[in-house]
């Protein structure tokens, strides 16, 4: 068992990855109404964790839920993956006349959107307090 554990490490550090410098990355689902899906994330969204972030969405969507909120309140990175994962989030919402909020307090995070053209593809709210407002 540790062998296969030192297998994995050498395999990410000669990828130029070392795990044990990776920011811990975390994301949960929660349901506070039928209509209603909560994703939150924490650390950097990127292309090695974009798939468990685009899961995450899949599934709220699937169970029903017709507004999303995505919390990037602690969220330090992201990337163009998680555009994209946000971005086909909203068009699936779409289809099925629901929408998706991205909650982003940090200044330099909500500026990520600005400059991608995103203001207008979803709305982007301040807090997740306001989201769940919006909500109702």
């Amino acid at each position: 068992m540790a062998e296969q554990a030192i297998a994995v490490d050498a395999q990410a550090r000669h990828e130029g990855v070392c795990l044990d410098d990776r920011p811990q990355f975390r994301v949960q689902l929660a349901r506070p109404a039928d209509d209603v899906a909560v994703v939150t994330l924490e650390g950097e969204i990127d292309l090695y964790t974009a798939p468990r972030f685009k899961e995450a969405l899949g599934q709220g969507i699937d169970e029903g839920a017709r507004y999303v909120i995505v919390d990037l309140s602690s969220v330090t990175f992201v990337d163009s993956t998680a555009l994209g994962v946000l971005v086909g989030g909203a068009r699936r919402l779409r289809l099925h006349d629901g929408s998706l909020v991205v909650v982003a307090g940090l200044d330099r995070i909500r500026r990520i959107f600005e400059i991608a053209g995103l203001g207008g593809a979803f709305a982007i709210l301040p807090t997740l307090d306001d989201a769940l407002a919006a909500a109702r």
